[in-house]
Formats: structure tokens, C-alpha cells, sequence
């Protein structure tokens, strides 16, 4: 590759990041103005969903006990970029075409619905910290057995293979609880607290409540 190709290239690299990094900018700027446009004076965030063309928000297989998933989609999408601690409202406008008794099946519905996947995304968590909990004294059990049996037993014994399996156990058992707190955890956990932020949404109905 000649110099002119490789100067090329640099110059392609370092567009590339600036553009990347403009980029970034702009995304953080759009979320924060989507976050503005969604949160009112009360401090939540209200999302309008439009029932006025649909002819029925729930499931057809469902006897009227799970709404369209469309509608789920719809609200988590429209949640995903909104920080955790602001409390949300959705907003249902069916233009008055739903009766009272309809209305409070819907909010029944939704209410059971993120209730539920906040317990089981909680339940989740709980399970993996558990599991890393136990990893990790597993962990610290086979370290302790290894440096017992590397102080009793000399290097030459023929057991020397079987005291380096136990160390690699021991490492690998304690990296495995390092992730689940640390790493993998740090996921979960904010999966609970996107569930939990669903789990405490209000319903209403009425016209769109939308920022000028």
C-alpha cells in the first residue's frame, strides 16, 4: 500500500470518527428533547396512544383479557428512552367510543400485564444473583482448597495437575460471580427498574395530551 493510500485512509478513519462523534451529540440532543416533549409540569410523562381507528384494542383469541401486543409495543417503544424515575401516564383517546365498563377492563389489563413482567423479570434477578452468590463461595472454597493443597503437597507429587484444575475451578467460579453482580447484573438490574417504572403506570382516558 503506497503513502498516498495510507494517507487516504487516515483521512477516511478520522472523518469517520468525527462523524460518529457529531453523531452522539445528536442522538444525546434528540433524547433530551424527546423527554422534554413528553414530560408536562407534574413531571410525568404522558403517552397518547390513538384508539379511535382501531376497532378493538384487545387480542381476538383473548375473550377481551390481553390487549393487541401492538399496543404493548407501541408503549414500550415509546418509554425506552425515558430515564426510569419519571413516573408515565398513558393516555388512551378512543373519542369517547368505549363505554365506562370497557374502559376499566383496559386499565384492569394493562395494570396485570407490566405487574407481570416486572415480577418476572424481579424473580429473574433474584435467581442470578443467587446463582453468583453460590458461584462465588464455590469460588472462594476451591481458592482456599488450592492454596492448602499447593503449601502440603510438593511440586513434583503427581497430583500437581489436579491442584492446578482446582485453581482454574476456583477462577473461573469467582469470575463467574463477578459478572453476574458486576457486569450481567448491571443489566438485569436496570431491565427490574424499566419493568418497575411500566409496573406503576397510570391509565386514562381522553384527548391527546400533547406540548406546545
Amino acid at each position: 500500500m503506497g503513502k498516498v493510500e495510507k494517507d487516504r485512509k487516515k483521512l477516511q478513519n478520522k472523518l469517520f470518527r468525527k462523524r460518529l462523534s457529531s453523531l452522539f451529540k445528536t442522538e444525546y440532543k434528540y433524547s433530551l428533547r424527546f423527554e422534554q416533549s413528553h414530560v408536562f409540569d407534574d413531571g410525568k410523562a404522558y403517552i397518547n396512544v390513538d384508539l379511535t381507528k382501531c376497532e378493538s384494542p384487545f387480542s381476538i383469541y383473548s375473550y377481551e383479557n390481553r390487549l393487541n401486543p401492538e399496543i404493548y409495543d407501541y408503549i414500550n417503544q415509546e418509554t425506552e428512552f425515558l430515564p426510569v424515575n419519571i413516573p408515565v401516564v398513558v393516555n388512551f383517546d378512543d373519542d369517547g367510543k368505549y363505554s365506562d365498563e370497557v374502559r376499566t377492563k383496559i386499565k384492569k389489563v394493562v395494570t396485570r400485564h407490566y405487574s407481570l413482567e416486572y415480577e418476572d423479570v424481579r424473580y429473574e434477578l433474584h435467581k442470578s444473583q443467587r446463582f453468583g452468590l453460590v458461584t462465588g463461595l464455590i469460588g472462594l472454597v476451591l481458592l482456599s482448597l488450592y492454596i492448602v493443597l499447593s503449601i502440603v503437597i510438593p511440586n513434583e507429587n503427581t497430583f500437581k495437575p489436579f491442584i492446578e484444575i482446582v485453581q482454574i475451578l476456583a477462577w473461573v467460579s469467582i469470575w463467574e460471580c463477578v459478572d453476574r453482580f458486576a457486569l450481567t447484573g448491571f443489566d438485569e438490574t436496570m431491565d427490574v427498574l424499566n419493568a418497575g417504572q411500566l409496573a406503576l403506570i397510570e391509565v386514562q382516558f381522553g384527548k391527546p395530551k400533547i406540548k406546545k
